[in-house]
């Protein structure tokens, strides 16, 4: 079903990007979250960062999935993806043995591991990664899009990544403290209820601003890592095909066409 052909397995590696984005537009939207400008981009800087030989995580799947596994199949790596909902980890095993193994005459299971659970139990989270003696260098965190919860992961994948490590954020822009008001809104409208207002205590700095402060004090070192999203998200034909859904996303708040919506930082211990 997904196993169209892009080209042989020497030249899907002269044109890895856009292979990459050739197999994101078979998606469907519902697993298709992210503009090709930042799937795009998130493999870049996957590449700029020069990962090779190591582990990455992800909590929340779909495309960033694509560029992870791809990035981790030529480059020796390993993923560890965290989502609640199994179905999105069957269909993107689907789609990933089809269109990207079989060409490149690779095992999935070498290069990834989906768990659907709540990325911060201590038991099944991403804390298992110490008992599993796994020390991963980049973390792209994309799940409840609460700041309270994107703390808890990305404090749990701090304390068992390298010396040097990577974290990117999607929806960075977001400034939900503890409820994702947006989201809970769009739910409701969906069961003909009316919107409920969000309390000013729940509004928090931006999470790019709130992650690099707390990170900040307590690294050595944090800076942040240059992408391409801004410059690719220009001429994005994403945002055309799904107009009439982001549309929609924007008027209830979950989203935003604005730069600051994909960051990344480069932290030392």
């Amino acid at each position: 079903m997904f196993d169209f052909h892009f080209g042989n397995k020497q030249e899907i590696l002269e044109n890895d990007e856009d292979f990459l984005i050739f197999v994101k537009r078979m998606m469907p939207r519902w697993i298709n979250g992210i503009p090709d400008s930042e799937c795009l981009a998130l493999y870049r800087v996957l590449k700029e960062c020069n990962l090779k030989n190591t582990s990455l995580i992800e909590t929340g799947c779909g495309a960033s999935t694509l560029a992870l596994v791809l990035h981790a199949i030529l480059n020796d790596c390993k993923v560890f993806s965290w989502d609640t909902n199994p179905s999105k980890g069957s269909f993107l095993k689907s789609v990933i043995n089809e269109a990207v193994c079989k060409p490149l005459e690779v095992n999935l299971n070498d290069h990834w591991e989906f768990i659907a659970f709540d990325s911060t139990n201590s038991n099944l989270g991403i804390p298992v990664l110490k008992e599993l003696n796994v020390k991963p260098s980049l973390g792209f965190f994309d799940s409840l899009h609460t700041l309270e919860h994107l703390l808890k992961e990305i404090n749990a994948f701090a304390e068992c990544a390298e010396q040097t490590f990577y974290v990117v954020l999607d929806d960075a822009n977001y400034q939900n403290k503890t409820e994702n008001y947006s989201y809970i809104n769009m739910l409701r409208t969906k069961l003909k209820l009316h919107e409920v207002a969000e309390p000013n205590e729940n509004i928090c700095k931006p999470y790019h601003e709130e992650i690099e402060i707390v990170l900040s004090d307590k690294y050595t070192s944090i800076e942040r890592v240059e992408n391409d999203f801004e410059y690719l998200m220009k001429n994005d034909i994403y945002f055309d095909y799904f107009h009439s859904d982001w549309k929609q996303m924007i008027k209830k708040g979950m989203a935003k066409k604005t730069k600051d919506r994909f960051v990344s930082f480069k932290i030392k211990k």
